[in-house]
């Protein structure tokens, strides 16, 4: 699981604005579903929509949404979040998740990173 947690959280760089280790770690401790979900990550041969939907279900259990209802699905939680933050004083856009194609990339890009990590990186040609 610290593998999974360092590439996706984004390795040392801020991918996912306010959103800390220890958040990840909770909320896996929280939904032990979304172990099994995750678990793509660990696979070789998992194919890009497969990492794509695990990586979204992820996204909007730690943006808060509920992947359960058929409206949730990050784009319409982006807007929806966005649009609550519009009314304060103070909003922040870092801070909304991301969309659906951006979540894909970042979603491919963790499964990279830990298949490098973990010495199985597969021929670009």
């Amino acid at each position: 699981m610290i593998l999974f947690i360092h590439a996706f959280r984004g390795c040392d760089t801020t991918t996912l604005f306010s959103h800390g280790k220890t958040k990840f770690c909770s909320l896996l401790e929280k939904n032990r579903h979304l172990e099994e979900k995750i678990q793509v990550f660990f696979n070789f041969e998992a194919t890009i929509n497969q990492m794509a939907k695990a990586g979204e279900t992820f996204l909007i259990h730690l943006y808060g949404g509920n992947p359960r209802t058929s409206a949730c699905d990050l784009n319409h939680l982006h807007y929806t979040l966005f649009t609550q933050s519009a009314t304060k004083a103070r909003s922040t856009l870092a801070r909304l998740p991301p969309t659906v194609y951006a979540a894909r990339f970042h979603a491919l890009r963790s499964h990279l990173q830990k298949q490098k990590w973990l010495g199985h990186e597969k021929n670009p040609l």
